[in-house]
């Protein structure tokens, strides 16, 4: 299991490897081939989804943006599509790009990567009045669990041996809040950030909630489809660290992870 590492460490570290990646560049060169990339996304508040302006918005997005200053890439298109869409598209087109999407054991030979947008917990989050108690994780294999399709909340599962009769499929992580509410499911398996911002966001009360297992805690990247050139991802890599390690970043931490 990875250790969770908050996102104002990943600034830190960000500036030591700015300063070795790009030392004294600060005038960014064009770069074509970046806009050769289909970037694609979900709903996946505060990091990806649709503004009230219709436009793809959120932390992820946002970096993306700068990316593409950094590196000279004219602004590209993005495509917000249900996750197991975006996921398979990453794994059949030769030049497609997916975020924000978790960095697994299982996943990391499968793409090529652009690290970190971010680090969150993969919890199991039932409703709080029915109190469920894990003490270890095949406990909850006898519960049912709502996640998301090919997310990293059911991929952890079905990597773990879950029975995957017991596992329901949802296309969006509403879904599979409805599916708990309403209780069809014991249980989501999602990542903890997320669900408590949809919680928010559908003005659900965030004490009715409870988690009752951290599955893993996975760092977000860019993933982008296996043929895509090597030196592409690196350039890619490189914008990224230099954004990372920016002021620009810290202003978007505090936009979509605002301190108490």
């Amino acid at each position: 299991m990875r250790r969770w590492i908050p996102l104002v460490t990943v600034a830190a570290l960000a500036a030591a490897l700015a300063a070795a990646c790009w030392g004294g560049t600060s005038r960014a060169q064009a770069s074509p081939a970046l806009g050769q990339l289909h970037y694609l996304t979900e709903e996946y508040r505060p990091y990806n989804f649709t503004g009230e302006d219709g436009k793809p918005s959120g932390l992820a997005v946002e970096l993306l943006q700068l990316v593409w200053q950094k590196t000279g890439t004219p602004p590209q298109e993005i495509s917000m599509l249900p996750w197991a869409r975006g996921y398979y598209l990453l794994t059949q087109k030769p030049n497609a790009v997916l975020f924000s999407t978790a960095r697994t054991e299982a996943r990391d030979p499968l793409f090529k990567w652009a690290c970190p947008i971010g680090y969150a917990e993969i919890v199991l989050m039932g409703l709080a009045e029915r109190n469920i108690q894990i003490g270890k994780l095949e406990d909850a294999q006898r519960y049912n669990i709502g996640a998301v399709r090919t997310d990293v909340g059911e991929q952890l599962l079905l990597n773990s041996g879950f029975d995957e009769q017991k596992i329901m499929a949802a296309n969006r992580l509403s879904q599979a809040l409805r599916m708990l509410t309403s209780g069809r499911v014991d249980l989501v398996s999602t990542n903890k950030t997320t669900m408590q911002d949809l919680i928010h966001n559908q003005q659900l009360d965030p004490a009715q909630f409870k988690v009752a297992w951290v599955l893993s805690s996975e760092q977000f990247c860019f993933a982008f489809s296996h043929p895509v050139e090597d030196a592409l991802v690196k350039e890619f890599q490189r914008g990224l660290t230099q954004v990372l390690a920016s002021e620009a970043f810290l202003q978007l931490q505090h936009k979509y992870f605002p301190t108490p």
